[in-house]
């Protein structure tokens, strides 16, 4: 660089700017570049989501179904006077099962069923050549049934091995079900209870060609609370064949409603019982010898319980969760290939700068900060704290204001306060130098336990020789007061 002539020096307030004029010889090297593009790719790997069928209907299954229907013990009493009513009967089922085919699969599973039936008998029955209670006189007993209704009650756990069909497509608002199986089941409860047991017992006498009604042995009995009207049923366990047959409605992905029917037949002959005629027992005068219920009875046949009834229940099919995969692939790019050629030559420049250089101002001139102003704006609002007479204890509006002046410095760190602390004019200047001195402090101290950095704090004591020129408030002219002021650099006080 050659220096070929330097301008004067020129003074404009604070800044000093000298202009320059060089040349400048150097040796510039030109670059001719071309572009091929070129085909290629790129090796990248990516994840992949695989997603599971949600419309193949094979897989797992959990079944759980709520049966409720009318059932019975299904057998019968001889007599035209004699009945066997079914009831009211509940079904539990819990099963799973595995679709091995979209339409067919297999279950199995545990089921929770009763059957109850309601034994009525009637008629007259005869004994002949009874003896009375003086086992002395032969005669013949009748006894009349009036009224006896018995309720008989089994309830069974089962094991349901089934075949079962399903057919339901995407757009279809509703499937089929079919389900058709054997069940082991086994009785864990069988008892019956004599609810009305009326009969009307007599006697006839051939020695004296009399009937008598009246006797110990004779009369109106009523058996409903006798010590046999209750017990337990001899039920063997059966095999129950049963069929099921609805309609599912689709609620989620996995979730479908089935709403139909059922029934259930136990297959073999459910009554073990040691059969029994209806009988006179000696010397208690009950119904029968030994009596265990009308299932027990010579007039009960074969016993195969089934019921029938309406249903419903939830089929949750699992479906595998989605499956993440990282999978290899190529990403073709177009390749850019560059050719450079260098052509070297030499330029002149001649250039043309200032030099400025501005001098450093005193830091009372330097602007004050925007955010010091800011603080010192807030501090404004409250920077007279008044005191009473001869007192440098801070009221509690004084603490107040205190409060709002620590809020406003504890926002800005670096912000410094000036403590002023002054006296009304009445007393001697000694005094009120100290008094005026203990109220600034007393200030101070309270900023300070507040959070407010001590070091951040500056106070004096005027005495009463500055007067108050805030004149808004008639109980304080006297100056009894302390004033607060934003400090900036130690030197410059924010004046609002």
């Amino acid at each position: 660089m050659a220096l070929l002539f330097q301008m004067p020096v020129v003074a404009q307030n604070d800044t000093i700017i000298r202009h320059y004029n060089d040349t400048v010889i150097r040796t510039v090297t030109d670059t001719v570049v071309s572009t091929v593009e070129v085909p290629d790719s790129v090796a990248k790997q990516r994840e992949v989501v695989i997603a599971a069928d949600s419309t193949d209907r094979r897989g797992h299954y959990i079944q759980a179904h709520v049966g409720l229907g009318y059932g019975s013990l299904g057998y019968k009493l001889e007599g035209s006077d004699n009945r066997v009513n079914g009831s009211f009967s509940a079904l539990l089922q819990l099963q799973y099962a595995y679709f091995f085919h979209p339409n067919w699969g297999v279950g199995a599973g545990l089921w929770f069923t009763n059957y109850v039936s309601y034994a009525h008998i009637g008629g007259r029955y005869h004994w002949q050549d009874q003896t009375d209670t003086d086992y002395e006189q032969h005669y013949d007993h009748t006894s009349a049934v009036d009224t006896w209704r018995e309720r008989e009650a089994i309830y069974n756990i089962g094991i349901p091995i089934s075949m079962q069909f399903q057919m339901r497509k995407e757009h279809w608002k509703a499937g089929i079900f079919a389900a058709v199986g054997i069940a082991p089941s086994f009785s864990v409860s069988k008892r019956y209870k004599v609810q009305e047991g009326v009969i009307d017992h007599s006697g006839f006498y051939p020695a004296w060609n009399l009937t008598l009604t009246d006797m110990h042995e004779f009369g109106r009995k009523d058996y409903k609370d006798a010590p046999q009207s209750k017990g337990k049923m001899s039920v063997r366990p059966q095999a129950t064949f049963f069929v099921d047959l609805g309609a599912l409605f689709p609620v989620t992905k996995q979730i479908d409603v089935l709403v139909g029917g059922y029934f259930n037949i136990s297959m073999n002959n459910a009554n073990s019982s040691t059969k029994e005629d209806l009988g006179w027992k000696d010397d208690t005068y009950t119904f029968m010898n030994e009596y265990k219920g009308a299932y027990a009875t010579t007039l009960a046949n074969a016993s195969h319980p089934w019921e029938a009834g309406l249903k419903i229940g939830i089929h949750w099919h699992y479906i595998k969760p989605e499956k993440h995969e990282t999978e290899d692939y190529f990403e073709p790019f177009m390749r850019v290939d560059t050719n450079r050629t260098y052509v070297t030559r030499q330029d002149t420049i001649l250039i043309a700068r200032a030099d400025t250089t501005v001098e450093a101002q005193p830091e009372e001139l330097k602007p004050v900060p925007a955010h010091i102003r800011k603080v010192a704006e807030e501090v404004e609002r409250f920077n007279k704290i008044y005191f009473a007479f001869d007192s440098y204890q801070l009221t509690n509006k004084a603490m107040f204001y205190l409060n709002s002046i620590v809020e406003a410095l504890n926002r800005v760190p670096d912000a410094k306060i000036m403590i002023d602390g002054h006296a009304s004019s009445e007393g001697q200047d000694e005094y009120n130098d100290i008094l005026s001195a203990n109220r600034a402090r007393t200030v101070a101290n309270y900023l300070a336990s507040c959070g407010v950095d001590k070091n951040r704090i500056v106070t004096a004591g005027h005495g009463s020789r500055i007067p108050n020129e805030d004149l808004e408030r008639e109980e304080m002219r006297r100056d009894r007061r302390v004033e607060i002021k934003v400090v900036y650099n130690e030197n410059v006080v924010i004046e609002q």
